[in-house]
């Protein structure tokens, strides 16, 4: 595997990361420097999340992969699934707090994840030499430069302590927007997130706020999304493409014979993924045909 060496001053150098108060002196890149100068979204989140936590990372990365290349730690959890998605519809870079050798990479378990980012024009980078063994303090490092190589952070999940916290606090530091998914107020993992947004974050419910941000156009839905939709979801488009003034949660409830708890959660997924639209009177219309 080739490694690449880019030091601090010289015009390979990421022009954001040259911008942080700390930039690191030499950057180690296994896989496609060149990546380094894309428009970059950073999305981190818990290493343990919840079900909704990994239904809305996976959501969000594939949607946002179509814009940015998505920079995230490699950590489990969220790192992985946004990671993975960006992988599948995108670009992905991810950082990491070890060498890039195989022996010391961290964790282990993502190497070839790691593999497959950077043969697929992607790529894996350090401040870390080959043979550097993954130190605690070395993660919180690792955190500023993935906010500094980013134009914004979305955090998806985060604990009351987490480093998807430490992240969004560089990114505060260094002038990058930060973004928070909401959580329920009863999941440990959404502490984090629900008080950023309480202190100025901007909540995203949807890609359309990110987006929105940093002032881009959505591209038009693709032709091919309802291949992408449940069978429910199916339902309630076809449903709601009769309905010109939309329809309640319970009034589709009556018209697809489910029970309202599983509706509304469902509704909820087709809004994330930009398929229907909750109006103002609490009706629901559809966006796709």
């Amino acid at each position: 595997m080739e490694i690449i060496e880019i030091v601090l001053g010289s015009s390979d150098y990421p022009e954001l990361l040259k911008q942080i108060a700390d930039p690191p002196k030499k950057l180690f890149v296994w896989g496609n420097p060149e990546i380094l100068r894309t428009m970059s979204l950073a999305m981190v989140g818990s290493r343990k999340p919840s079900d909704y936590g990994l239904r809305v990372s996976a959501y969000l990365a594939k949607d946002l992969s179509r814009y940015f290349t998505i920079i995230s730690g490699l950590a489990y959890g969220i790192d992985t699934i946004v990671l993975t998605e960006a992988l599948a519809h995108g670009k992905a870079v991810g950082v990491i707090g070890s060498g890039l050798d195989q022996t010391n990479f961290y964790p282990a378990n993502n190497w070839n994840l790691a593999k497959r980012i950077v043969e697929q024009g992607g790529a894996i980078i350090s401040e870390y030499p080959i043979g550097t063994p993954p130190l605690k303090h070395h993660f919180v490092a690792r955190n500023r430069i993935i906010a500094g190589l980013s134009r914004g952070v979305v955090i998806v999940e985060a604990a009351n302590k987490s480093g998807a916290l430490i992240t969004a606090d560089f990114a505060l530091q260094f002038n990058r927007e930060v973004l928070a998914v909401a959580g329920s107020i009863f999941t440990p993992q959404a502490v984090g997130t629900n008080r950023l947004i309480q202190d100025g974050a901007r909540m995203v419910t949807h890609p359309s706020d990110v987006l929105d941000s940093f002032n881009i156009q959505p591209i038009a839905p693709h032709e091919g999304l309802k291949n992408d939709l449940s069978a429910e979801e199916r339902a309630i488009i076809n449903i709601l493409n009769e309905r010109v003034n939309g329809l309640s949660v319970n009034e589709l409830a009556t018209f697809i014979k489910l029970d309202t708890a599983k509706v509304s959660s469902t509704l909820t997924m087709m809004e994330i993924k930009g398929v229907v639209k909750n109006t103002q009177t609490g009706k629901f219309t559809c966006l796709v045909n």
